[in-house]
C-alpha cells in the first residue's frame, strides 16, 4: 500500500482532473494492473501521478514561510528570514531553539520577533550568524 501522502495526491488529481469513477479506475487498470489505489505500491502510485501530471494536472506548491506576511519596503525580505530560521539552527539546536533565536535579536539587534527585523538590521543579523558560524569551524579544526 502506498504512502499516504501518495494516495491524496492520486485523490486530489482525479479531482482536479474531473475524473469520473469509471474512467479513473481505467486509468488504474492499464497503468498497473489494478482497480483500486489502495492496492498500488509506492512505484506503482507515482506512476499514477506522473501520467495525472501528463494529462495537464499541476499539483500545487505550499506557500514558504513568511511569504504571506504583508510589510511595508523597509521590512526584512521572507528570504532573509528564512536564512537568519536556517542559519541559526545550525548554530543552536536544542529545546527552546525559536525562544534563543528572539534572545539573539533582542540582545544585539533591538527587536522582539524576526518578524520585526528590518532589511538592514536582517542584513546585520546574517552577517553576525556568518560570523559565528566562521568562528564555530575555525574551532573545530
Amino acid at each position: 500500500m502506498p504512502v499516504q501522502k501518495l494516495l491524496a495526491k492520486i485523490h486530489i488529481a482525479k479531482k482536479n482532473l474531473g475524473l469520473d469513477e469509471e474512467t479513473y479506475r481505467e486509468v488504474l487498470n492499464s497503468e498497473c494492473g489494478v482497480r483500486s489505489a489502495k492496492f498500488l505500491t509506492n512505484d506503482q502510485a507515482l506512476k499514477v501521478i506522473r501520467r495525472f501530471k501528463n494529462s495537464g494536472w499541476v499539483p500545487k506548491s505550499k506557500p514558504k514561510k513568511y511569504d504571506d506576511q504583508k510589510g511595508d519596503i523597509y521590512s526584512a525580505t521572507p528570504a532573509q528570514k528564512r536564512k537568519i530560521e536556517v542559519m541559526w539552527h545550525d548554530i543552536y539546536r536544542g529545546n527552546s531553539e525559536t525562544k534563543h533565536l528572539r534572545q539573539f535579536l533582542f540582545n544585539h539587534f533591538k527587536v522582539s520577533d524576526i518578524r520585526f527585523l528590518d532589511k538592514d538590521k536582517a542584513y546585520q543579523a546574517i552577517e553576525a550568524l556568518k560570523s559565528i558560524q566562521n568562528r564555530r569551524r575555525s574551532d573545530h579544526e
